[in-house]
């Protein structure tokens, strides 16, 4: 997949998910129900890096917060083919996910891996806010699949 056909593909996909797509130093950034997605070509391997924002944590929660989202990707890192991280600059804690085999995909494909992924973390920014930790206990109950 080349430049060009990025631009396409993500204004395609926000067009689909109902979404505004904005170019910033190469990279397709959205804004999908409230949730910030950021997007990265990688020419070399033809591979889009997705990067949802999960919100920051408090810094009395942080430590709390790695932990549950450790136990996330433990538990859920063979479904989603994602890591949750946190962004080195900013402590925002964020969900990566590689698309391989980008020029595959068109924008509607496009459109539903971003809504997935989405939808799949939307308990991991429940867990950064604060909101899981605290009203249902763990996330991660040690039982593996």
């Amino acid at each position: 997949m080349d430049y060009t056909e990025f631009q396409d593909i993500c204004v395609t996909a926000a067009r689909a998910l109902h979404a505004d797509a904005t170019e910033q130093d190469g990279r397709c950034s959205l804004t999908i129900d409230g949730i910030d997605v950021l997007v990265d070509l990688n020419e070399e391997v033809d591979a889009l890096h997705c990067y949802i924002d999960l919100g920051t944590p408090s810094l009395h929660d942080r430590v709390e917060v790695c932990e549950q989202l450790l136990a996330l990707n433990l538990h859920t890192h063979s479904n989603h083919h994602g890591t949750y991280a946190f962004e080195p600059g900013s402590a925002r804690a964020i969900f990566c996910a590689d698309l391989s085999d980008a020029s595959t995909l068109n924008g509607d494909e496009f459109a539903e891996m971003l809504r997935y992924y989405v939808d799949q973390t939307e308990e991991a920014r429940q867990v950064v806010g604060g909101i899981a930790a605290k009203s249902h206990g763990v996330v991660f109950t040690g039982e593996l699949a």
